[in-house]
């Protein structure tokens, strides 16, 4: 499955979910109280965050170093590709 930023007509199953739901989480424990209700501003800055999070992964594969050891001991590089 590729990674999935989302947008305001595609929110479900995204990043940018992910991200409500980790805020809404952490809100009452940093803030004291309820979660604030949901707002299109909030909704925007959250797909905003998705999709630039995942923009800078896909220019920078480069930060991520995959090895691997078969059973014969040899140590392989290998890439990542991100979509």
């Amino acid at each position: 499955m590729a990674l999935k930023a989302g947008t305001p007509s595609d929110f479900s199953g995204s990043m940018a979910e992910a991200i409500q739901t980790a805020f809404n989480n952490h809100y009452p424990e940093v803030m004291g109280s309820a979660a604030p209700p949901p707002s299109k501003q909030m909704q925007l800055l959250f797909v905003a965050v998705a999709e630039g999070v995942i923009n800078h992964l896909k220019a920078h594969p480069e930060a991520f170093k995959v090895k691997t050891t078969f059973n014969d001991g040899t140590l392989y590089d290998g890439t990542v590709e991100i979509s």
